[in-house]
């Protein structure tokens, strides 16, 4: 096509730019384009020749006339198999059969007429052009034949999107804290987050609103074509900054047909999976793996030529065996039973542990005092056993000769649930259970097409899924138990109604509409298997412990109101046993974060309107979302221990079971139940060109506007922080809890506060997107193409955000004390004081366990203390975004063989994620171990009360920490007569506190506030990538098509979840988590080239064929963490800021045989505090002693290349056998992992698991076999 001699550019962009901002009404489009030019032999453009398009298999056509310049288009035409037939006066006819359009496809295709007859007629069948000349968009197109022939481990539609070059699957990476990070949908795309992605299905809005991942996934026998876009995509699509995924499913036909199959499974097909206790001579069972997975499809003419319909169903009926991760146990020593006497008395022997190295910081839990938490007979058991006295500052080394805990001395509620966790057989401390998940699933699809008249057509989708799922392991953001029986149960329905209409207004000019409503319903989302009233759920006790302890107190202090122990009050449908975790060992108890029952509504219009005008196909048009989301989170509600060897009453044994033991938890938290009611309102505007401006080059610009409005809940059930802002929707009240003078949260504001709106932050209005890119194609054959796109890409925010701001006060309690009892966690372990309750409390404005506390009226602050806030928004946020860029080249090789290489890159910018703007001061900490002698603070001190005498000398410059008075008081100077308090160590702890005279400082010594974390785009990422892929279109039996990335992703933070440095951001920059510097995907189908037969031999030796999946990838990066807050901040959300040190060069091993480790944990050390390890000058020695990490962020890096690489292959053997002309049977043997590779997801990163750290605990599946059989007809 010729360059336009007016001033096109000029004019078009005026036009889109007018276009953007007049437009009333995206729709993510579902058709494709031919276009191309007509010439005479001679190569005159023809005018006027009439050029129709009809769909092979409807019968359904569109007509065209070539313009002026010999041009014709055809826009958004549906995919499918059309026939081309040009016709002029004078000339031959011309018939181009089999012209193959993808969705979202441009297909050039010229045509030359010769002279003669109309009657004459020149056929030619031939293929679509292998080269895109035009588009500027990376992506690929997923045909009928790959969808139906590869073998898919799940059936999973979206695992097609893993056979793309710059696509990373999530799957065993260190990403386990994200929810849906195994989904086949949670992929990170050219180093975009696995949430980051755009789903569509026949074009409607596919996401679901809690965490962006597909809710529509039809079954594989349905889909016509699966198309995803990773990188400069046009303008008319956004919202996601990701891969753009739009599933175009199968539509009737003139013919009936249809299929009906069935996928068999069988546990005796499958290999063993690898055994993580046989290095301890222990076996493991074969996973349980029965499945029937089983359905249909049909469709067909309501009304030839006019009306049609295509339905399917498929049903899943599974029963797989989930192995838990190796977990490390107590062995059969180290727990109590009467088969451990030592001198008459019942013992734990952790004789085989290194010496306990610990100090009894406060002998108040084990003396005889009669108090509340105390063991009386301790004392008498110790001194029978051969140990010392029991006093503050004694070893334990002294307390516990041998390592030796006598029952007396342990927390009875501890010992009773110890009944939970399995013991290991032969004296092993390793366990690996195998529980088996039942899971049942049924699928409902139809469609029906009606063409209207010859310009209009109708067409309605409709998906409906329910699923029900009994997960022996409730897993959710990582905090879920890891052995049998606390499983959870999920039962959701998604459902979607598509309704289109496609408008042919003229040959130039097409618009379609859509109306598509997406409802997600999980109203059972998480539910645990076991409930019951909290205090009744401990398990019956053992004669043996309570003729020796007592009746198990079960998590209450005696008292009617429990005060000090744990009271929901919600009931036994919702109460259960409180989720503890051990570091580096087992966790039991129903999920920390809890059951969230969830129903989402989305409602979207789009609009566009696509004209050709000229040498420009020009776009347009709007998208329109309202989404509403309504939830009750239970978040923590049963209460949460962190047993992890911080408590200042630590034995300081080789792994923290002792702690566990006596009682001594680092830390606990406990959270509440409330109900959030979501809305949001997006609007998308986009206009673009595709300007031919010669023959062999294109420019494709265009500009899209996002608005997305915050998240907001319109029953107002959050809050956020302000500094130096007093709440008047809830002021304090003074009542025997609360000293407003000293207790007002001051910062703490919900919507309707001054200066809060209900979304908690500003709504952006300057999200616009420009795109830009060029195409070239040298020469005139259309063979090679370079090609060169840049472009903005915005992502909005998904619901579990803000469920971070959800129950927390005044409308749920949200603590988190450090270094309390096990069984009455709110009494701190030196009995001198203990925390506030104000879980469900009716005085709070509780009801049924959920305060909803009237606003206007007063609030009792003072029991919430000390507030940690999970979830705030700073006032002013900005829209995340990235910019993405490619140079790509593209050459057709054969006939059938394309090969593409280029350069992809992108950069995110303004990325969410946490951090704490309330952090302790590190500084202060260590300035008091300065004024007041070392060890007077510590880790997890950030919350406690120091007080300074009146007339000290202050030997070094002493750092106030609080906001309202952060001065530096110079070394030598004496405290005044009032001396110095501090309560709580964080810039907001105690906001009405003055230090120097003590006023407006908590009397009770628990602070206001904890943490504070804020979720803000903050957060930046970087990737860079050379990517080539080798496709080969289907012929002489064969297609394949191989894909190869080398790239390199860097991040600040990989979700949302992860937290940043707070006090240098860039420090936490790193290899992002989903990082895989190779990866390299074959797949293939290939019908084996064997000669015809007839009769029986032909039914034996014709229709065979392979296909296969073949995957090898680098490993991900390891995420290094500490949870020792040897940085003295005590800002624990997810994960901590600090890590450990590393004090040798990172080393892999074989975990085959080195104990299933992977890397050598020698190489790092978090052990700031216990001089009574070897120092690291010493040699480098996991938990070797370190000053320097003390009051440190460490040196580490977050994290460290690299974890266990993939290396998967799956296989198939398929046989056809024909039947008649339209009726034939396929059979097929599936091979998933052919080859048996051991194949480990990446080792625990965490220092503080003890001796797990540095251990792979978790494999992928061993191989697993799978046959199926087709009927089609």
């Amino acid at each position: 096509m010729l360059p336009s001699t007016s001033p096109w550019p000029t004019r078009w962009l005026v036009v889109l730019l007018c276009l953007v901002f007049c437009a009333s009404a995206l729709a993510q489009s579902t058709g494709g384009r031919i276009l191309g030019r007509v010439t005479d032999p001679t190569g005159a453009v023809l005018a006027h020749v009439k050029v129709t398009a009809t769909n092979e298999a409807t019968g359904v056509s569109r007509t065209a006339d070539t313009n002026d310049g010999g041009d014709y288009a055809f826009v958004e035409i549906p995919p499918a198999i059309y026939d081309l037939q040009f016709e002029q006066t004078g000339f031959k006819k011309n018939l181009r059969k089999a012209v193959t359009v993808e969705v979202n496809g441009v297909i050039t295709l010229n045509m030359t007429m010769q002279p003669g007859g109309a009657q004459e007629t020149v056929e030619v069948t031939s293929e679509a052009p292998l080269v895109d000349t035009t588009s500027t968009q990376l992506g690929a197109v997923v045909n009928d034949r790959s969808v139906t022939q590869l073998p898919l481990n799940a059936r999973d539609t979206y695992q097609f999107l893993q056979l793309q070059p710059g696509v990373m699957s999530t799957v065993g990476s260190a990403n386990s804290v994200v929810y849906g990070n195994d989904r086949a949908g949670a992929v990170s795309v050219n180093g975009g987050r696995g949430r980051s992605n755009n789903f569509s299905v026949n074009g409607g809005d596919a996401n679901d609103q809690f965490v962006n991942l597909p809710t529509v996934q039809p079954s594989p026998d349905s889909i016509e074509e699966f198309r995803v876009l990773t990188n400069t995509f046009d303008a008319e699509y956004g919202r996601n900054s990701g891969s753009v995924v739009n599933v175009v499913t199968k539509s009737g036909t003139n013919s009936y047909h249809g299929n009906v199959y069935e996928f068999f499974r069988n546990t005796k097909l499958n290999a063993n999976a690898y055994c993580f206790t046989a290095l301890q001579g222990i076996p493991c069972d074969k996973p349980q793996f029965n499945q029937n997975q089983f359905g249909g499809t049909f469709g067909g003419p309501i009304k030839k030529d006019r009306t049609f319909f295509f339905t399917s169903y498929e049903g899943r009926r599974i029963r797989q065996g989930i192995p838990s991760p190796a977990v490390t146990v107590p062995t059969a020593a180290e727990r109590p039973d009467p088969s451990h006497m030592v001198n008459g008395h019942i013992v734990a022997d952790f004789s085989a542990e290194s010496q306990f190295s610990g100090v009894l910081s406060s002998a108040y839990a084990l003396q005889n005092g009669g108090g509340i938490g105390q063991r009386p007979g301790c004392q008498q058991a110790v001194t029978d056993i051969g140990g010392g006295l029991i006093q503050d500052g004694a070893n334990f080394s002294d307390i516990f000769p041998n390592n030796q805990i006598p029952l007396e001395c342990m927390d009875a509620t501890a010992v009773d649930l110890l009944q939970f966790v399995p013991t290991p057989a032969g004296g092993s401390n390793i366990i690996q259970t195998i529980p088996v998940q039942p899971d049942r699933g049924d699928q409902f699809t139809v469609r029906l097409d009606h063409r209207i008249n010859d310009k209009q057509n109708l067409s309605f989708y409709y998906y409906f899924d329910d699923h029900h799922l009994v997960s022996p392991f409730a897993q959710f953001q990582a905090a879920g138990a890891n052995v049998p029986g606390f499983g959870s149960i999920t039962s959701e329905r998604f459902q979607q109604w598509n309704l289109s209409h496609t408008w042919t207004i003229n040959n130039t000019t097409v618009n379609e509409f859509r109306f598509n409503y997406n409802r997600e319903a999980q109203r059972t989302f998480q539910h645990p298997v076991f409930t019951s009233l909290l205090q009744d759920a401990c398990p019956p006790a053992p004669s043996w412990l309570t003729n020796v302890l007592g009746p198990v107190p079960c998590f209450s202090d005696g008292t009617p109101t429990n005060s000090l122990g744990i009271h929901p009050n919600l009931g036994a449908a919702r109460e259960g046993i409180p989720f503890v975790q051990v570091s580096g060992g087992f966790t039991i108890g129903n999920n920390g974060e809890g059951e969230l029952p969830q129903v989402g509504n989305s409602f979207q219009w789009s609009d566009s309107l696509t004209k050709v005008a000229g040498n420009h196909s020009l776009k347009f048009g709007g998208d329109v979302r309202r989404q509403r989301f309504d939830q009750t989170l239970f978040f923590d509600v049963n209460g949460e221990f962190f047993v992890d060897g911080t408590s200042t009453n630590s034995p300081i044994g080789d792994t923290v079971f002792s702690d566990y033991l006596l009682g001594f938890p680092g830390s606990y938290g406990q959270g509440s139940a409330q109900v959030e009611n979501v809305r949001s309102t997006g609007l998308y505007l986009f206009a673009q060109d595709s300007w031919k401006v010669k023959p062999n080059l294109t420019l494709n610009y265009g500009l899209r506007w996002e608005l997305n409005t915050p998240i907001a809940d319109i029953s107002k059930h959050v809050q956020t922080f302000r500094p130096g802002q007093v709440s008047t929707v809830f002021p304090c009240q003074d009542t025997a809890n609360t000293d407003c003078s000293s207790m007002t949260p001051v910062g703490l504001v919900v919507p309707g506060d001054a200066g809060v709106p209900n979304a908690l932050t500003q709504t952006y209005y300057k999200a616009f997107a420009p795109r830009i890119g060029i195409s070239w194609s040298p020469g005139t054959s259309g063979k090679t193409s370079i090609k060169a796109g840049w472009g903005l890409f915005y992502n909005p925010i998904e619901q579990l955000v803000l469920e971070q701001f959800s129950a927390e006060p005044p409308f749920g309690g949200s603590t988190f004390p450090f270094n309390t009892f096990f069984n009455t966690p709110f009494l701190d372990q030196s009995g001198g004081f203990s925390y506030p309750n104000p879980f469900g409390l009716s005085s709070l404005g509780g009801s049924n366990g959920i305060l909803n506390p009237q606003r206007g009226q007063p609030v009792d602050w003072g029991m919430f203390r000390p507030i940690l806030l999970f979830g705030q928004f700073q006032p002013k946020m900005r829209s995340q975004y990235s910019a993405q860029y490619n140079l790509t080249i593209e050459r057709e090789l054969t006939r059938d063989l394309k090969l593409q290489v280029g350069y992809v890159g992108s950069q995110g910018h303004r990325l969410l994620a946490t951090h704490d703007v309330n952090y302790g001061n590190p500084q202060t900490c260590l300035d008091l171990n300065a004024v007041l002698g070392d060890g007077t603070c510590g880790q997890y001190f950030a919350d406690s009360t120091f007080f300074i005498d009146p007339g000290t000398v202050l030997p070094v410059d002493f750092h106030l920490p609080y906001a309202q008075n952060n001065s530096v008081i110079p070394a030598g100077t004496t405290v005044g007569p009032n001396g110095i308090t501090l309560v709580g160590l964080r810039r907001y702890s105690s906001p009405q506190c003055d230090p120097l005279t003590g006023t407006g400082c908590p009397a009770d010594g628990i602070p206001v506030f904890s943490s504070i974390f804020a979720q803000d785009t903050i957060a930046n990422s970087a990737y860079n990538s050379l990517q080539a892929s080798l496709d080969k279109r289907f012929g002489h039996g064969l297609q394949f098509t191989t894909a190869y990335t080398f790239s390199k992703s860097f991040d600040q933070a990989s979700s949302f979840e992860g937290i940043l440095n707070p006090i240098d951001p860039r420090r936490s920059r790193s290899l992002s988590n989903f990082d895989a510097r190779h990866r390299i995907v074959f797949s293939y189908y290939w019908e084996l080239p064997f000669r015809n037969h007839s009769g029986v031999t032909g039914k034996l030796l014709d229709g065979w064929s392979l296909s296969g999946i073949t995957t090898f990838q680098t490993g991900f990066p390891i995420r290094i963490q500490s949870l020792a807050d040897n940085e003295l901040m005590y800002s624990f959300d997810f994960e901590l800021p600090g890590e450990p040190n590393q004090i040798a060069p990172f080393r892999t091993m074989r975990p085959q045989s080195h104990g299933n480790y992977f890397f050598d944990p020698n190489s790092f050390t978090e052990n700031a505090s216990d001089s009574s390890q070897p120092p690291c000058t010493a040699g480098a020695v996991y938990g070797c002693f370190d000053p320097t990490l003390f009051g440190s962020l460490g040196n580490a890096r977050r994290t460290v290349c690299c974890g266990p690489h993939v290396s998967q292959t799956d296989f198939a053997i398929l046989k056809t056998i024909q039947l008649s002309e339209k009726r034939h049977i396929d059979f097929r043997a599936e091979f998933f992992n052919l080859f048996n590779h051991t194949q480990f997801f990446t080792p625990d990163g965490n220092t503080s698991d003890g001796a797990q750290f540095g251990q792979v605990t978790q494999a992928r599946d061993p191989r697993l076999m799978q046959f199926a059989l087709k009927f089609f007809f």
